[in-house]
């Protein structure tokens, strides 16, 4: 049962991805941003702690209620008007009284949020530094998106005060791709390759690393991230180096050209009788899409090439079916037929994506294939077209937001296009592969992905859907999975995902 619950939150993972506009490719925000905190309360200061909860409250089996503590506010980055209406301004101003669950000395510098005025309800206090507070100050005047509020970001990226450091990389994970690349000439190659090259930098961050590193560096760049994937000994632990593997391939490839994936098709897509983990095949996968949808990098048939090659191998082919049928490429029609009528019991979870691309084909030979599966499998035919529904669901019933085909004249994002859901979108929802390097896959469905942050607030993007659709979406989604309970694999494949 636990295994269906996780399809269903990878779903609906799913759900939450689809029609966002192109944030930085491989990164993924830790947190609201102070900015996004800022900009989502009526009221935002910096306060001064006067008066800790008791001692004894804080204990970690201490009963009554929640220990409170007083703070004089400082200064209002936000909202001084409604701090002024409710007395709380100025030295001699009211003190705010608010949960606090840490013990700090008196004198802290704390940041919190309030809404709901004019008896405002604060948040508990975010002990911040001095140093913080002039980082917190200068937001606000900062612009709005762009390459020029990166530039302020990027001086913060592996700060000493780790508070900063979050909020900086955070701001990169949501900020468009576009605006990255706008920073190229303002960035240091040499560090950024350092960072990557650090084992004691995190995986999520070491990943933002080589997407910038793939816009600023150059080819003896190119040679050092070559000998790590290659896992040429560079004096550092390469499994620490290497994660975040997605990122460092892209990288690779922006900086050496189309001729870069010859190299990653040989180590990461080529199996040739030798294993190849799984997590380091999905990260290659997640980079080919990067290539494909949101650069030109390389030519889009280079990319399918690669992609290809994983059609070889039954148990990964579901992986690229639904990337074959986004960019319509029906020239596997064959091949995809025969994968559906080979499946073994390890491999009949393919069924489902293959004859959503069927459906999807234009070609009459693929109506045709539909027909002859369905006399071979009807059950799964019939799963198939549930799961394509789904994903009109998912996709918001009447149009997905999509690149289109032309990618940006300069190599960026393609402008979003709104295009009817097809059958190809279902070929996606079977299976949620794992978000390589930063979280293990689960133990009980192969790459269950953990539901994103809800790290956006660009109104220029789509709004999050209120809770109730949520939650309806979510039934759907355990009800499928329980029609389609037997096609999910018995358990994880590969090592685990680091």
């Amino acid at each position: 049962m636990r295994r269906i619950f996780l399809f269903g939150i990878a779903v609906v993972a799913l759900a939450a991805l689809v029609g966002q506009a192109a944030a930085c490719p491989f990164c993924s925000a830790v947190s609201l941003t102070f900015a996004q905190e800022i900009a989502q309360s009526q009221a935002a200061v910096i306060a001064r702690l006067v008066e800790p909860p008791p001692a004894g409250a804080l204990a970690p089996r201490a009963e009554g209620p929640l220990p409170k503590a007083k703070l004089q506010v400082v200064k209002a980055l936000k909202g001084a008007d409604l701090v002024a209406t409710a007395g709380l301004a100025g030295p001699d101003g009211a003190a705010i009284e608010t949960i606090m669950l840490d013990a700090k000395p008196v004198g802290t510098l704390c940041l919190l949020f309030g809404v709901e005025p004019p008896n405002l309800v604060w948040s508990s206090p975010v002990p911040v530094s001095d140093r913080a507070v002039a980082y917190l100050e200068k937001l606000a005047d900062l612009p709005e998106k762009g390459a020029d509020r990166l530039a302020f970001f990027q001086q913060y990226l592996e700060d000493a005060d780790d508070t900063l450091a979050r909020d900086a990389y955070d701001e990169f994970a949501v900020a468009p791709y576009a605006d990255v690349k706008g920073l190229k000439d303002r960035m240091n190659p040499a560090q950024l390759l350092a960072w990557i090259e650090n084992p004691k930098v995190q995986a999520n961050r070491r990943r933002l690393y080589a997407t910038m590193l793939g816009v600023c560096g150059g080819p003896d760049d190119a040679k050092r991230i070559e000998r790590l994937l290659e896992g040429t000994d560079l004096g550092i632990d390469e499994a620490e180096a290497r994660s975040g593997l997605d990122a460092l391939i892209a990288c690779y490839v922006a900086l050496k050209g189309p001729e870069a994936l010859d190299l990653v098709d040989r180590l990461f897509l080529e199996r040739r009788g030798r294993e190849v983990p799984f997590a380091e095949t999905y990260a290659a996968v997640m980079a080919l899409r990067f290539l494909g949808e949101e650069s030109d990098l390389v030519p889009r048939e280079r990319v399918l090439r690669s992609l290809r090659l994983l059609l070889a191998e039954p148990k990964l082919a579901d992986l690229v079916i639904a990337d074959l049928a986004r960019w319509q490429d029906w020239s596997v029609v064959d091949r995809l037929v025969e994968l559906f009528k080979t499946a073994s019991s390890d491999t009949i979870f393919v069924r489902e994506p293959v004859v959503n691309y069927l459906r999807a084909c234009p070609l009459p030979e693929a109506a045709a294939a539909v027909a002859e599966l369905e006399k071979i499998d009807p059950e799964a035919v019939r799963r198939a077209a549930t799961l394509a529904g789904l994903a009109g669901l998912v996709t918001g019933g009447t149009a997905a937001t999509r690149p289109a085909d032309d990618d940006g004249a300069d190599g960026g994002a393609a402008s979003p296009t709104a295009v009817p859901p097809t059958a190809a979108d279902a070929a996606l929802v079977p299976r949620i592969p794992p978000v390589i390097g930063d979280e293990e896959a689960t133990d009980e469905l192969p790459g269950a992905v953990p539901p994103p942050p809800a790290t956006e607030i660009d109104p220029s993007r789509p709004a999050v859907p209120p809770a109730w659709k949520w939650a309806v979406w979510a039934a759907v989604v355990l009800a499928v999975a329980a029609v389609a309970r037997a096609t999910l694999r018995p358990g994880p494949r590969g090592p685990a995902a680091r």
